[in-house]
């Protein structure tokens, strides 16, 4: 079964990223120079990895990314494994006058979002620690 890994967090660190991640993944991301439609490019960009057989890995801060990457999950029969870290107070601010979907990070997200498998992230730059939400 394919898998679709939703990466709700400011930065994950090597580590954390090399051993949770699968192997031969192919990672998505939105055109930074897009504003309109950005879900839309994101789960066109994960239903062209899907269909080649590969693993997609998506940077999905806003809840409406998140939602349009499991549909597509959805629709391709994909799980959806998601992994989430608390953001840190210092610096948050200045981050979200630049990125202000970030700010949805704030809310812890849950399994009935339409995740099968929901982690958070404890300590993602250092040893980190996974717990299951």
């Amino acid at each position: 079964m394919q898998t679709v890994v939703v990466l709700m967090a400011l930065s994950l660190g090597d580590a954390f990223l090399e051993h949770e991640l699968p192997a031969g993944a192919v990672r998505a991301s939105p055109d930074p120079d897009v504003k309109r439609h950005r879900d839309r490019q994101l789960a066109e960009q994960v239903e062209r990895i899907l269909a080649t057989g590969r693993d997609a890995v998506v940077d999905a801060p806003s809840h409406s990314a998140r939602r349009a990457v499991m549909l597509v999950a959805a629709d391709r029969g994909a799980r959806v494994v998601g992994y989430w870290a608390r953001p840190p107070k210092v610096g948050m601010p200045g981050l979200l006058d630049l990125q202000p979907e970030y700010s949805q990070l704030t809310r812890r997200p849950r399994r009935a979002d339409g995740f099968d498998l929901l982690f958070e992230v404890v300590n993602p730059d250092r040893e980190y620690q996974l717990r299951e939400l």
